[in-house]
């Protein structure tokens, strides 16, 4: 048995096929009852809402509740010179006649500490991982030639060594516990277990993150998937270094952009990100927060649903189609109802006081009155405020709805109306996710419509500038 820094057992090859693919339930770190683990080996689809402590940012983006239907760093890598695509080179693709509206795109010169491989933390700290593949070099720094070649599958585990880089063979793949990437993978020391990392190039990883993030969808909604890679592509430039303390730029969850590797990939997704490379969303020249969600039930909201100063282009939006119906109709979740007994709402109501913030009384055994005190723009609850038989407690914003969480699940959305109805509390609400930035479920609306992808990033991003980014000199 060889013995590298970090330890492998051999094992015999396992097969590469990928796992189904990934989609998102309730958001961000909203999923905190979804949260003992979001690791690939455990096969979860959610995470803990603990985030790095070099970063503390509420919930990105989440995929819609259909998503399937239609369905200073060593590493080093080629010059990323993206400039938008000639109008010739998208002419045989769907969405080729929105190709003019990129001719006036300015570029902006990509910062030198973003001309690196993305790093995605695929695995954050297991005890072990399994890595297989064909011809693929192992290295205990970043230079692959200073590494052995090895086919077949190791296992890893902690050991004295701090990290450990596996490099592709030849026009070949990793698999990570049978889930294929692109790219490279970094094993780092995470205190005494293992942080397993995806590195490879911004444009590769977003072919995994598009088709999870807003489904597959069909050609007559392609322009809705360049909308996506905009805002992934944005999301991602916006977040490098991020996680820094961990080793890697974002999760691949819904804490950050879900990214499920090669797993899904499809040819219309990376045909949208390929017809608008290097294309990102910018105010006063950075990177803005590309904040999305599934459904808006007719009307965005500004970050000050998560108690934060407002953003200009994060502004609350009308999301109407017209005055009878909003463009993410189609969902699902366009508008849904809980009913409680006062009895579950007494013991929902306790169990989840801390989590959802509440402030006031919490020794309580009957609810006497639940109304909600103040809306935001778009109707989500500002402020709500419970009058039990003990006194009073209140809720604010977003956090309303992990005060009915139920298990795993919290609320679809903020924007609801509540009310008694007999011995019933009948909740009425519209939406999925925090409703801030893209509508998901709009843009695909918009798009299949005749909205070119500029024109639905307009409407969501007001104010934001779609740019080119380059490294060029």
């Amino acid at each position: 048995m060889k013995r590298f820094p970090l330890l492998f057992l051999a094992a015999g090859l396992v097969s590469c096929a990928p796992l189904p693919p990934l989609v998102t339930d309730p958001p961000e770190d909203a999923q905190t009852a979804e949260s003992s683990s979001s690791f690939l080996a455990e096969s979860s689809s959610s995470v803990t809402a603990e985030a790095d402590s070099t970063v503390q940012k509420p919930f990105v983006a989440m995929a819609p509740e259909n998503a399937e239907d239609s369905i200073p760093d060593s590493t080093t890598t080629a010059a990323f010179a993206p400039i938008a695509p000639a109008a010739d080179t998208t002419a045989a693709e769907p969405g080729a006649s929105s190709a003019s509206l990129l001719k006036d795109l300015s570029v902006m010169q990509l910062p030198e500490a973003l001309q690196r491989d993305f790093r995605v933390g695929i695995l954050v700290s297991v005890s072990k991982a399994e890595i297989s593949g064909n011809d693929y070099i192992v290295s205990t720094t970043a230079d692959s030639t200073q590494g052995k070649k090895k086919s077949g599958s190791m296992k890893v585990s902690p050991s004295k060594s701090d990290s450990l880089w596996v490099f592709p063979g030849e026009g070949s793949r990793l698999s990570v516990n049978g889930k294929e990437y692109r790219g490279k993978i970094l094993v780092v020391k995470n205190a005494k277990k293992l942080n397993v990392i995806n590195v490879l190039p911004v444009e590769d990883y977003l072919k995994g993150v598009v088709p999870h993030e807003i489904g597959k969808l069909d050609a007559s909604m392609f322009e809705a998937l360049k909308v996506q890679a905009v805002a992934a592509r944005t999301y991602a430039y916006h977040h490098f270094n991020s996680r820094a303390s961990l080793g890697f730029d974002v999760y691949a969850t819904v804490q950050d952009q879900v990214y499920n590797g090669s797993a899904g990939e499809a040819p219309l997704p990376s045909a949208a990100i390929d017809s608008t490379v290097g294309i990102v969303l910018t105010y006063n020249g950075n990177f803005i927060e590309a904040y999305y969600h599934s459904t808006c039930g007719g009307h965005t909201e500004g970050v000050e649903v998560w108690g934060l100063s407002p953003v200009p282009y994060l502004q609350s939006q009308n999301d109407m189609k017209n005055a009878d119906s909003a463009w993410c109709e189609s969902s699902s979740y366009s508008t849904w109802k809980k009913v409680y007994s006062e009895k579950e709402l007494v013991s929902i109501f306790k169990k989840n006081l801390k989590e959802s913030r509440a402030v006031g009384k919490s020794n309580f055994s009957g609810i006497q009155q639940i109304e909600i005190k103040s809306t935001f723009p778009g109707g989500r609850v500002n402020e709500l405020e419970v009058l039990t038989n003990k006194g009073v407690f209140t809720v604010k914003g977003d956090r309303t709805r992990w005060l009915f969480q139920e298990g795993s699940k919290i609320l679809p959305s903020a924007k609801f109306k509540i009310e008694k109805n007999g011995k019933v509390w009948v909740i009425d609400g519209s939406g999925f996710g925090h409703g801030i930035g893209m509508c998901q479920m709009g843009a695909r609306a918009r798009a299949k419509a005749g909205q070119s992808f500029k024109e639905i990033l307009e409407a969501y991003y007001p104010g934001a500038t779609l740019q080119c980014i380059s490294s060029g000199k």
